[in-house]
C-alpha cells in the first residue's frame, strides 16, 4: 500500500503512546462538534413552540373580570372535550349590553378630531362589588351569552396562550397561529435548506483548504449569527438569520469530527463517534434543563449562543490533519503537525520520523510482494534472485530526481532487466524441466510469460522517470524545505512512485464517487441510510411535543436515554463489527415505533416508553453508522462525500417538520413513518462491507477496493485479535 495510511497509523500510536494532551483536544474536538450543534438545531423546539392557544373573547367582556375558564367555556367552541384553536362564537354587542342594562356603565365623551368636536357615546359592563351580587351578575352573563352567540366566526381579537409550560415564545410574541401556523415550520424546513447547501460548501472547502481553516471559519461566522438570532425585528427577519445559521450545520458537527477521527491513533477512532454521541445527548438534555428554568425565547436564545463565544480560542488550540497534508503531497508539514503532538505529550519523535516509518513499510510490501513472486512450475520452485531490492530502486530513483529526466534510458534499462530476468527463469525451468513432455512445456512456457509479464510491471513501477509535471511538486518540496529551515533533505523528498500517486490523488473530485463501481454502490446505501437516520433522529426529537406529556420532561428523558444507547453500540460495535449492529439497531427502532398504533391515547406514557426506544435504538445507529461512513470513505475524498451524502439526506429533513405535522391527523403516524424507513435502512445496511479493524482508506484506489469480495451474511471473525491492525472480517 503506497497510499502512507499505514505510516499515518504508526506515527500517530508513536505520537501518543503516553502523554494527555491527545486525550484533551480529543474531547474538545468531539466538545466542539456536539455542543454548540446540539444547541443550534433544537433551540427551536423551545423558542418556536407553540402552547395551547384559543380566542380572545370580545374586549366588552374583558372588564367583567370573569374567571379565564369561563370566559373561555362561553366564547370558545368545542369538539368532544376539546377547545377549537382558531374560532370563537360571534356575539350582538347590542343585545349583550341590552340583557346587562343593570350592568352596563353609559357615558358621553367629546373628542377633538380634525379641528372638530365630536360627541360619542360609550359603554362599559362593570362587575358587581358585593359578593352576592356578583354570583348573580356571574349567573346573568352566563345566560345572556348562552342565549345572543351566533355561529363561530374567527379570532377577530387575537388569541390567549396557555402559560403552563412556556412564559413568551416566537409564536406567542408575533401570534403565529392558525392563518400563520405555517410559518413556524417553514422556518424548521428552511433552516435546513440552509444546512444542506452550507454542508455541501464546507465539505469541499475542507477537502480543498484543510480541516483547520474551514473550522475556524464556521466558528468566527455562526457565534455572531447565533446571538443575532436573539434580536428580530420580525419573524421573517428571524428565519433569514436561522438560514444563515444553519449553513453551519452539519457541517460544524462532522468537520471536528473528521479532524478527530484523523489526528487518533486506531484504537480512539471508534471512540470518536461514541463520544461526540454522548456529548451531543448531554447537550440535549442540557439544553431542556436550560429551557425549564429560563421560559423566555430571549433569554433562552443569549443563554445558547453568548457562551460560546469562548470557541474564539480554538484558534491557538487545533492542528491541521496529517492525512488530509499528505493526501495534498505535503508530507514534512503532517510530520511536524504529528512531532509537535508528541512534544506535547512529552514525546520527543526523531527528524524524518515518517519517511522512516514509510522506508520500513515499503521494505516490507517489497518482501511481501518478492514472494509472490514464487511460482511452481512443474512442481518445481523458482526464484527471481536478480530483483532488486526496493532501497536500491529508491536510491536510484532519487539520483535520477538530481539529473535531468530521461524517459528513453529508463525504458531502455527497464527492458535489459526483464530480459536478465527472463534469461534467469528459462534457465532455472531448463535444469528442472528436461524430463517433461512436450505438452508440460507449452504449459509452463505460458507461465513463463506470465511471470515476466508481472516481472516487467513491477519493475517499471520501481523506476518509474520523472515527468515534467513533477516540477509542481519539486518546488513544492523546495519551498516547504525552506519553511523547515535546514530540515535534512533525505527526510523531505519523496520517491517519484510516491510523489506522483499523491499528485493523482490531489486531483480528486466528487465526481469519482460515481465513477468507481464499488464506491458509487457503497455511497449510495450510505446516503439513504443517512437520509433515514436523519428522518428519524430529527423526527423523533421534534415529536416530543406530540407525546401527550410535559415537553421539556419528554426532552430531557429523550437526552437521557440517548447516553447508555451509546455506551451499547460501543461494546457491540468492537464485538460484533458495525453492519450487523447497524441493520439489528435500526431494525428494533423501527419496530418499536410501528408499536405505538396498538397503544390506545389514553396512555401516553407507553407511547412514551416505546418513542425512547426507538429514539435510544436511532441515537446507538446514528453512533455506528458515523464511525462506519468515516472509515468507508478514502480521506482523498472524506469531507466531500460526507458533504454530499448529507445534502442528500437533508433533502429528506426538509420534509421532517411535515411529517412532525401529521400528528394533527393522528398522534401515531409520523411514528408509523419513521418506523417504516428505520427498518428498510436497516437491511439496507447489510449490503455493506465490514469495517472493523480494517485501515482508513486513503486514496480512490483504497476505497474502490475496499470490500469488494465480501459475503452478505458473513460475520466477524471474532478469533482474530484487535491488536492485529489488518485483521479482516471473514468475507
Amino acid at each position: 500500500m503506497s497510499s502512507w495510511t499505514k505510516e499515518l497509523d504508526e506515527a500517530a500510536v508513536l505520537a501518543t503512546k503516553t502523554g494527555s494532551w491527545h486525550v484533551l483536544l480529543f474531547y474538545l474536538l468531539c466538545g466542539l462538534a456536539a455542543f454548540p450543534t446540539s444547541f443550534l438545531v433544537f433551540s427551536q423546539v423551545f423558542t418556536n413552540a407553540t402552547p395551547d392557544h384559543w380566542c380572545a373573547p370580545p374586549p366588552e367582556l374583558e372588564g367583567l373580570e370573569l374567571p379565564e375558564g369561563l370566559l373561555r367555556n362561553l366564547t370558545v367552541p368545542q369538539h368532544e372535550g376539546v377547545y377549537e384553536s382558531c374560532s370563537r362564537y360571534a356575539l350582538d354587542t347590542r343585545a349583550l349590553f341590552a340583557a346587562l342594562h343593570v350592568y352596563v356603565d353609559e357615558r358621553t365623551e367629546i373628542i377633538h378630531e380634525g379641528g372638530v368636536l365630536r360627541t360619542i357615546k360609550t359603554c362599559q359592563l362593570i362587575p358587581a362589588k358585593e359578593f352576592e351580587e356578583r354570583e348573580k351578575q356571574i349567573s346573568r352573563i352566563v345566560e345572556a351569552i348562552t342565549l345572543i352567540r351566533s355561529k363561530p366566526t374567527g379570532c377577530l381579537n387575537g388569541w390567549r396562550f396557555s402559560t403552563e409550560q412556556y412564559e413568551v415564545t416566537l409564536v406567542t410574541e408575533f401570534s403565529l397561529v392558525c392563518e400563520k401556523e405555517w410559518l413556524p415550520r417553514t422556518g424548521y424546513t428552511l433552516f435546513w435548506v440552509g444546512s444542506i447547501f452550507g454542508n455541501l460548501f464546507f465539505g469541499w472547502m475542507s477537502d480543498r483548504y484543510g480541516r483547520r481553516p474551514t473550522i475556524l471559519l464556521m466558528i468566527y461566522l455562526e457565534v455572531p449569527l447565533a446571538i443575532a438570532a436573539c434580536f428580530p425585528s420580525s419573524y421573517m427577519t428571524y428565519i433569514v438569520l436561522r438560514v444563515l445559521g444553519g449553513l453551519f450545520f452539519p457541517a460544524m458537527y462532522q468537520l471536528p469530527f473528521i479532524l478527530a477521527l484523523e489526528l487518533m491513533p486506531p484504537a480512539r477512532r471508534t471512540h470518536a463517534g461514541i463520544i461526540v454521541g454522548m456529548f451531543f445527548a448531554s447537550g440535549m438534555s442540557l439544553l431542556a434543563i436550560i429551557a425549564y428554568i429560563v421560559r423566555d425565547w430571549f433569554y433562552l436564545s443569549l443563554a445558547t449562543s453568548l457562551p460560546f463565544i469562548t470557541l474564539y480560542g480554538f484558534y491557538w488550540l487545533i492542528p491541521e490533519s496529517p492525512r488530509w497534508l499528505v493526501g495534498r503531497g505535503r508530507i514534512a508539514e503532517a510530520e511536524k503537525v504529528l512531532r509537535s503532538l508528541a512534544k506535547k505529550n512529552g514525546i520527543e519523535l526523531s527528524q524524518g520520523i515518517l519517511f522512516d516509518i514509510h522506508k520500513k513499510i515499503k521494505y516490507e510490501n517489497f518482501a511481501e510482494e518478492k514472494s509472490t513472486m514464487l511460482s511452481s512450475i512443474n512442481g518445481n520452485t523458482v526464484e527471481f534472485p536478480e530483483v532488486r531490492d526496493r532501497n536500491c530502486a529508491d536510491h536510484i530513483i532519487g539520483n535520477m530526481l538530481t539529473l535531468k529526466p530521461d524517459v528513453t534510458n529508463v525504458s531502455e534499462n527497464v527492458n535489459d532487466n526483464v530480459d536478465k530476468e527472463s534469461l534467469l527463469l528459462n534457465k532455472n525451468v531448463g535444469k528442472k524441466g528436461i524430463s517433461n513432455t512436450l505438452e508440460n512445456n507449452r504449459g509452463a512456457s505460458t507461465r513463463e510469460l506470465r511471470l515476466n509479464e508481472q516481472l516487467k510491471q513491477s519493475l517499471k513501477m520501481n523506476y518509474r522517470g520523472t515527468s515534467l509535471g513533477d516540477l509542481k511538486s519539486k518546488t513544492r518540496q523546495l519551498v516547504t524545505r525552506i519553511f523547515l529551515k535546514g530540515d535534512n533533505e533525505d527526510n523531505v523528498e519523496m520517491s517519484a512512485n510516491d510523489d506522483q500517486e499523491l499528485q493523482e490523488d490531489c486531483k480528486a473530485s466528487i465526481l469519482d464517487l460515481f465513477r468507481y463501481p464499488n464506491i458509487r454502490k457503497n455511497f449510495f446505501i450510505l446516503t439513504f441510510d443517512w437520509l433515514s437516520l436523519g428522518v428519524i433522529y430529527n423526527g423523533l426529537s421534534y415529536n416530543t411535543s406530540n407525546l401527550g406529556v410535559n415537553d421539556y420532561l419528554a426532552f430531557f428523558i429523550g437526552g437521557v436515554v440517548e447516553l447508555p444507547s451509546y455506551i451499547i453500540a460501543w461494546h457491540c460495535m468492537e464485538r460484533f463489527g458495525r453492519r450487523w449492529v447497524l441493520c439489528i439497531f435500526m431494525c428494533i427502532g423501527g419496530l418499536a415505533c410501528l408499536s405505538c398504533v396498538l397503544v390506545p391515547e389514553d396512555r401516553p406514557w407507553l407511547t412514551v416508553c416505546l418513542a425512547m426506544l426507538g429514539r435510544l435504538c436511532g441515537a446507538a445507529s446514528f453512533a455506528v453508522f458515523y464511525v462506519l461512513i468515516g472509515e468507508f470513505l478514502p480521506t482523498v475524498l472524506r469531507s466531500q462525500a460526507m458533504g454530499l451524502a448529507s445534502f442528500i439526506s437533508g433533502l429528506g429533513l426538509l420534509a421532517c417538520p411535515y411529517v412532525v405535522h401529521l400528528a394533527v391527523y393522528g398522534k401515531s403516524l409520523p411514528l408509523i413513518i419513521m418506523g417504516i424507513l428505520s427498518v428498510m435502512a436497516g437491511i439496507s445496511s447489510l449490503f455493506l462491507p465490514e469495517t472493523l479493524n480494517q485501515p482508513l482508506p486513503q486514496t480512490l484506489e483504497d476505497g474502490e477496493m475496499f470490500g469488494r469480495d465480501f459475503k452478505l451474511f458473513s460475520c466477524v471473525d471474532r478469533s482474530r485479535k484487535e491488536q492485529d491492525y489488518n485483521s479482516t472480517c471473514t468475507n
